[in-house]
């Protein structure tokens, strides 16, 4: 056998977020990354995930060979953790979010992570960052990204990698998506006719890293344009609408119903989404998961969003395909639904569905 070695590494200079730093601005965070306290780290090896550790450095060491460098084994989440008008810190749903990623685990081939754990990671970052969650009031929230990867070697697509890495990260975050103080100017999105976002029986579906990549060139390209977003058709007929870059696309027709696409296939289901159609039906709002046909149904929405766990429910105020550009006024449904969803976040509503985790007390923090 050859000689075994042992190497030290360092990591680079870290600058950490201050509190005070984050007071001056609570309510103009912008989607960026912060460095906080630490976040946590949990290990799969010899089939069985470890206990877990708090990590203060936001680095790690990682074989060069790893099945997510090389093969893009990777899949992650997005949640978000509100200061509520209690005093309270209370998490959004993070079960349906366990459960999406145990189905990107078996896509991948990678071991599942157990509901139980998944929570109390993400609990555990929040605790041990609750300074960091910006306070009640400020419309604001901390966003939390687990992370699923292959960290151990893989060369080939089996034998599959032995170890695998289990990872909740977090930031203060305000809104994904930039708008003027007081107004909502909404967006303007750009069909993509030369890039498909998913394969109609690809990973679509479930939140792969490499999902992601697939938007990078036609988003900058479309950003170059002026334009705030893409939108993509069903890559097999060119006909159906499936979804905004990061985001799903949710609707209101002009006699008022609440129409999105069907999550399946290459379309992601979005827990922001599925509780939006709650909401509405909550409000005896017809809701409709179906396919949507561009051309012959484009012109009868009255109202376009779209929906993700960043964006919430951004508008949408026009999409343009080739010379034509449909634009979109209202938002008065819509945006009624979002501030009844936001209400509950921040505990101004009641929370009937039971969709708020209760975590810890909120930081008394300088405002």
């Amino acid at each position: 056998m050859g000689e075994k070695n042992t190497y030290t590494y360092t990591t680079p200079e870290i600058k950490r977020t201050s509190v005070e730093e984050l007071s001056k601005d609570w309510g103009n965070l912008g989607f960026q990354i912060r460095p906080l306290n630490g976040y946590m780290k949990y290990t799969y090896k010899n089939d069985k995930w470890d206990q877990g550790e708090f990590v203060p450095a936001p680095y790690m060491l990682l074989h060069i060979n790893s099945g997510a460098l090389h093969y893009g084994v990777s899949c992650f989440e997005g949640l978000k953790a509100f200061s509520c008008q209690d005093g309270r810190i209370r998490l959004l749903n993070p079960g349906w979010n366990a459960e999406r990623m145990q189905r990107g685990a078996r896509r991948l081939q990678m071991p599942e992570v157990p509901t139980e754990m998944f929570v109390e990671g993400v609990k555990e970052v929040v605790r041990r960052n609750a300074e960091f969650v910006p306070p009640y009031g400020h419309r604001a929230s901390m966003y939390i990204r687990p992370l699923l990867f292959a960290s151990g070697p893989m060369l080939g697509l089996a034998p599959l990698a032995e170890e695998f890495t289990f990872l909740v990260t977090a930031t203060p975050a305000g809104g994904y998506f930039k708008q003027a103080a007081g107004a909502e100017e909404g967006i303007e999105a750009l069909v993509m006719e030369d890039h498909d976002r998913a394969a109609p029986r690809g990973t679509g579906s479930v939140k792969a890293a490499g999902n992601y990549s697939a938007d990078l060139e036609p988003l900058h390209m479309a950003k170059a344009k002026g334009y705030g977003t893409t939108l993509y058709l069903d890559p097999k007929e060119r006909r159906f609408v499936e979804e905004f870059s990061v985001a799903n696309f949710v609707g209101i027709t002009k006699d008022g119903t609440f129409v999105t696409p069907q999550a399946d296939g290459s379309v992601l289901a979005s827990t922001t989404n599925r509780m939006l159609q709650q909401l509405a039906k909550d409000e005896g709002i017809v809701v409709e998961q179906r396919p949507i046909d561009f051309e012959a149904e484009i012109g009868n929405f009255a109202e376009i969003g779209m929906v993700g766990t960043a964006a919430v429910l951004a508008r949408v105020k026009s999409i343009t395909r080739g010379d034509r550009v449909y634009k979109f006024v209202a938002f008065d449904t819509l945006g009624k639904l979002r501030s009844k969803l936001t209400s509950v976040q921040c505990g101004e509503a009641s929370d009937t569905h039971g969709w708020m985790l209760d975590v810890c007390p909120a930081a008394r923090s300088k405002l």
